[in-house]
């Protein structure tokens, strides 16, 4: 009767290994867990470089494109990340693909778009909508950028002093010679964060 015990046990044991492992691999190859507009819409795009030419010309890689039932595109950013943040340069990119995509394919896109964020493991952290930038903000920030780098205007500190140390405006920036971006560059070349 002890080794029927034994058995018993045994045996729940090793059926409660099996659904822990079933279940972590589910949740690890799960298909990803789309918002209901991009369930029910189709994709269209995906990888796909789109060109806006204009006074500044636009290169955008749309991630992925699905067209809704009304036609309306609506896009989708992929990042690999730790935590499920979305920041201003994923807004950014997104914006360039709409009008990019708007422009080269004359179709409509939607004012919004979504971030989906995986774990380096494949696990999905979240799906974020967003609302992009309108055309005239993108292609100023598109005028802006071809100014700095063909040196038509001067770079300006970013409120992030942190972030002057891995840009390639910054022999040229007015704030590079400040003493918070000497002390946090020396930090930064210290290795110390």
């Amino acid at each position: 009767m002890a080794n029927e015990h034994w058995i018993g046990l045994a045996l729940a044991a090793a059926l409660t290994l099996l659904v822990v492992a079933a279940w972590r691999l589910r949740a690890r190859h799960s298909v990803t867990r789309l918002p209901l507009e991009l369930r029910r819409a189709d994709l269209v795009f995906s990888e796909l470089q789109f060109r806006a030419a204009g006074p500044v010309t636009l290169h955008a890689k749309v991630d992925r494109a699905y067209r809704r039932r009304d036609g309306v595109f609506v896009l989708l950013e992929l990042k690999t990340r730790t935590r499920p943040r979305v920041y201003l340069s994923d807004v950014i990119e997104l914006s360039a693909q709409r009008v990019a995509l708007a422009t080269e394919r004359h179709v409509p896109v939607a004012e919004h778009g979504y971030v989906l964020v995986q774990g380096p493991d494949g696990r999905q952290l979240g799906c974020r909508r967003v609302k992009l930038l309108s055309d005239g903000e993108v292609l100023e920030l598109a005028s802006r950028r071809f100014r700095l780098l063909t040196g038509e205007i001067a770079p300006r500190a970013n409120g992030a002093p942190h972030l002057c140390g891995g840009c390639g405006q910054r022999d040229r920036c007015t704030a590079a010679s400040s003493a918070r971006y000497d002390a946090v560059a020396s930090v930064q070349r210290s290795g110390r964060r």
